[in-house]
């Protein structure tokens, strides 16, 4: 399993590097998030946490390794300015739709629409301001 992280971790930073921000597609209409905190939770420790951390602080196993350090979802502030919408956009197309860390890769294709929902659902638990 680890080797597993290893080649995926390899393979976000190559590709990273070819990568350009990209704009982020405009919030649809009435656009709610719908996503389950506890299921989340579960695709967050399978998906996130190795590099975000298991308390979403941004201490993950890879983190350290990261040149631009992941997003420490646990501290105040962290989601103040940020839409559903965003929280859910870049969980799905990765940190450059909104200019963030390109090492943050979208996980659109590789899971469904419903985890990338509950994923992001968790993710903004996190945050004391939420």
């Amino acid at each position: 399993m680890a080797r597993f992280w290893i080649c995926l971790y390899a393979f976000v930073l190559a590709g990273a590097a070819g990568l350009s921000a990209l704009a982020a597609p405009p919030e649809p209409p009435g656009f709610e998030l719908n996503g389950d905190v506890e299921r989340g939770r579960q695709v967050y420790l399978k998906r996130c946490a190795i590099c975000h951390g298991t308390a979403g602080d941004g201490r993950g196993t890879l983190s350290s390794s990261l040149e631009v350090k992941p997003t420490d979802f646990a501290a105040k502030g962290t989601f103040a300015k940020r839409s559903d919408w965003e929280v859910y956009v870049v969980t799905r197309d990765g940190g450059q739709v909104l200019d963030l860390s390109t090492a943050m890769f979208g996980w659109g294709k590789l899971i469904s629409d419903q985890e990338i929902r509950d994923a992001a659902a968790y993710v903004r638990s996190l945050a004391p301001d939420s």
